[in-house]
């Protein structure tokens, strides 16, 4: 499938669409740009709660319990600068796709 089969027409209130490659679900860029964040994020969140699954029981294996340690656990400052680029990162591919937007600005076009 080429570039162009992809491309939808965007509807004319909502503008030239920009950073065009995602997925085409829908007419709107709006609604794919959520469903992206939303398809994104629940694949993020079923990663960590398996991976955090598979962990825990292979440290109760060996007779290791974390949950305790877990909760009192408090990070250094280069842990918690670690944790930032990770989070900075996590957002990005969350929330990347919301950078595919209309170009024009509605509130021009509103009568406000």
């Amino acid at each position: 499938m080429n570039d162009e089969s992809q491309k939808m027409e965007v509807p004319e209130e909502l503008g030239d669409e920009i950073g065009g490659n995602g997925r085409v679900y829908f007419e709107n860029v709006v609604i794919d740009n959520l469903l992206d964040a939303l398809l994104e994020l629940s694949a993020t969140v079923w990663t960590h709660h398996d991976r955090v699954i598979v962990l825990e029981k292979i440290l109760a294996a060996k007779g290791i319990e974390v949950s305790e340690e877990i909760e009192a656990h408090l990070p250094d400052e280069a842990e918690i600068a670690a944790r930032a680029v990770e989070r900075d990162a996590f957002v990005e591919r969350i929330f990347g796709a919301f950078l595919r937007r209309p170009t024009h600005d509605l509130a021009e076009k509103a009568d406000i």
